[in-house]
């Protein structure tokens, strides 16, 4: 797992860092070296430096660039830190001529590096600096983003005005901002140089292949389709049976690794889910104009064996209803339980029966559905996406995976980050075969948040290979379906 940090927890590790005995003029010092290592410096280059010390790693990289014999322009928007008069001076010393204020700089360069702000940085940038980033962005240079790009949050990815990097060289570990929300797109290609700053605090974990890896061991031969667990899948109406097709399409849940599933269904839909389906046996509910009504018996029968259950992908919005079959399975059921799409908005109604739950949870939200659970406006969240969903998983005791450009998987405890997600995902029908392969994960003994964040990993690595063939704009939730045994397979 790669270790990312939000701005406290690296300003946390920085400090320790200096207070252990290595001074902070040397940490930028080989900030400036591993900026300027393993990059081709051709032809014109800017370094535009800020007042804080992030300017003053600008101002190192120039040390090391004349040292070796290249010669950038440097350009300083106001005054700077006490670490950046070091390098400043040494510039002075060596008869470095090139330092001028910003409003000299024409922005005409093959290379311009960003050093105005760092991590801390939040809100909105003040006109001057909003007019030095507009046009940098409007310049043809290559564009390179030192620790992170200048105006985006360093937490949460937002920004109001920010440097758009071509790349983006980050100082020991990743930060948050980097993957949530807009920072993917605003980061370019980005780099993790390591400076001798040590891990002294807790940090977010960015899911990676080998560790979705490990979750396939080589299985014995002496199985059978029950050593894999029952999977169920309740959910489908008149109107949204594609969902639970989906679902269960190229059987998901069996495919990343479960033995046994039932689709559970209102009964009038029975006989359309049945032509498409040859691997899972199918159960009706009783329901009225092809909604769910509520009856325990009948959800007795159909569950029975049953030890783990996706409930609420194509449901429907007779919330009601739902939320008896939810309320009663979640407290009655002492099973692993995913409630995704329609079973959210259902169970937003009373959230409180998480509380009083026997079945293990995990609980898949987009941002609004997030809004309708904890009560918090979309902006909140989008501000505080990792604090909020924890605290909910916290409270609620709930395994809690929120859906962005980079998800945010969380038990109250532990938080990964899946980072390999794109635009080829967002499309209806994509998390309907995410709950499939999650409730295949769950059926065969994984528990809940690796369940959730390698399942999470591999819908999101499936679809980007497959852009491969279709592009961003052309994958479809069924190829992502489809594809999830091959993945498995490798």
């Amino acid at each position: 797992m790669q270790k990312i940090l939000t701005t406290a927890q690296m300003t946390c590790c920085d400090k320790a860092t200096i207070d252990g005995g290595i001074p902070s003029v040397e940490l930028m010092r080989r900030v400036a070296l591993g900026v300027f290592d393993g990059r081709v410096w051709q032809g014109s280059i800017a370094i535009i430096c800020g007042k804080g010390n992030n300017g003053g790693d600008g101002l190192a990289l120039a040390c090391v660039m004349i040292d070796k014999g290249i010669y950038p322009n440097v350009y300083l928007c106001s005054g700077m830190s006490k670490d950046g008069r070091y390098y400043y001076d040494i510039l002075q010393s060596k008869g470095f001529d090139r330092i001028y204020p910003i409003d000299e700089c024409n922005y005409d360069f093959d290379i311009i590096v960003d050093c105005i702000f760092g991590t801390g940085f939040k809100g909105k940038p003040k006109q001057e600096y909003v007019d030095i980033i507009d046009r940098i962005n409007s310049s043809s240079a290559y564009k390179i983003c030192v620790d992170i790009p200048s105006g985006l949050d360093g937490d949460n990815g937002r920004y109001v005005n920010c440097v758009k990097a071509d790349e983006t060289i980050t100082v020991q570990y990743a930060k948050t901002g980097l993957y949530l929300n807009d920072g993917k797109d605003m980061t370019g290609k980005l780099t993790v140089i390591d400076v001798g700053i040590g891990l002294y605090t807790d940090f977010v974990n960015a899911v990676e292949e080998q560790d979705v890896a490990l979750l396939f061991p080589k299985r014995k031969s002496n199985t059978h389709k029950g050593t894999f667990g029952k999977s169920g899948i309740l959910g489908g109406c008149g109107n949204y049976l594609g969902a639970v097709r989906l679902a269960n399409m190229g059987l998901c849940s069996l495919r990343s690794g479960g033995g046994l599933n039932v689709i559970v269904t209102p009964q009038s839909q029975v006989n359309n889910i049945l032509g498409t389906v040859m691997e899972s046996t199918v159960m009706g509910l009783p329901d009225e104009g092809g909604y769910f009504t509520f009856d325990k018996d009948k959800i007795d029968r159909a569950l029975q064996s049953v030890s783990s259950l996706a409930i609420g992908m194509g449901m429907g919005d007779c919330y009601n209803e739902n939320a008896k079959i939810i309320e009663y399975i979640v407290i009655n059921y002492p099973i692993k339980v995913i409630i995704d799409a329609d079973g959210l908005n259902a169970l937003a109604s009373n959230v409180e029966m998480l509380k009083c739950a026997k079945a293990d949870i995990i609980l898949t939200p987009h941002v609004k559905e997030m809004s309708r659970l904890c009560k918090k406006s979309v902006e909140e969240i989008l501000d505080d996406p990792i604090s909020i969903a924890k605290a909910f998983a916290k409270e609620y005791k709930v395994t809690l995976l929120l859906k962005g450009a980079s998800s945010v998987i969380t038990d109250g405890e532990e938080v990964y980050i899946i980072t390999n997600g794109g635009p080829e995902l967002s499309k209806g029908g994509s998390g309907d075969t995410l709950s499939g392969v999650m409730l295949g994960m769950l059926s065969q003994g994984v528990p809940l948040i690796e369940s959730a964040y390698s399942s999470a990993y591999l819908t999101a690595k499936v679809a980007k290979d497959l852009t491969k063939e279709y592009s961003e704009y052309g994958v479809l939730p069924s190829d992502v379906a489809r594809a999830i045994s091959l993945i498995t397979k490798r």
